[in-house]
């Protein structure tokens, strides 16, 4: 398996390129936004995972992950940044992120999330969710619809349901959402993901449809789409 890594921190870079050929991976590695976007939409077929900074030089990594998408490249792309409020979360996914990792992390968390991605079919998420019968997404926009009146979410919630949304189908645990969608001082309290996921099955229940979020007692939550 082939893992490009755009991150300028030499250092940082370095250590996540012997970690990974220890693992049996090969690294290509790009310290500028610019040369890697030029080399990886010429060999987007050579590439099975991009490690993305969003802070780079040249180009950041938001504009490197939506000019990938532009030209039709869906490999998979797995954002490492410093920048890690709801905002930073929603545009990362929005511009073409798959999966988003706070710095500083554990390798061996990077190493899980690499291979969740690469086990994951490769599918673009479209920019209208259609989550119930009456309940539409504009993931561009940030909007949910009902019909043609919106209905309003916070920041945070939107958040918790664009990641969601982008990680379909799949068990996420507390821990998941805790670490992709809320920022320390939100997980004070030990329900802030209950909270926020009553919240949002409250907003978007409809006397018709209820949104297909499925809970598992002891594991986590599955948007069943």
């Amino acid at each position: 398996m082939h893992i490009g890594v755009v991150e300028d921190n030499i250092i940082l870079a370095k250590s996540m390129e012997k970690v990974l050929r220890h693992h049996g991976y090969t690294v290509t590695h790009f310290g500028d936004g610019k040369v890697a976007y030029g080399w990886l939409k010429e060999n987007a077929s050579t590439v099975d995972l991009i490690l993305l900074d969003i802070l780079l030089p040249g180009m950041d990594g938001l504009e490197v992950a939506q000019s990938l998408r532009t030209e039709k490249i869906h490999t998979p792309i797995l954002m490492l940044t410093s920048k890690n409020t709801s905002e930073d979360i929603v545009a990362g996914f929005d511009y073409g992120a798959d999966d988003y990792l706070k710095k500083p992390f554990l390798f061996d968390e990077l190493l899980v999330r690499i291979r969740a991605l690469l086990r994951r079919p490769k599918e673009q998420i479209q920019n209208h969710v259609q989550l119930t019968p009456e309940i539409q997404i504009d993931m561009i926009s940030q909007k949910v619809m009902r019909g043609k009146d919106q209905v309003h979410l916070t920041t945070r919630e939107f958040a918790l349901l664009s990641y969601l949304v982008h990680h379909k189908n799949l068990l996420l645990s507390q821990q998941d959402i805790y670490e992709h969608v809320f920022d320390f001082a939100d997980t004070e309290a030990s329900n802030t993901v209950e909270v926020h996921i009553k919240n949002i099955r409250k907003k978007l229940k409809t006397k018709k449809y209820e949104i297909p979020l499925e809970t598992i007692r002891g594991r986590g939550y599955r948007l069943d789409l």
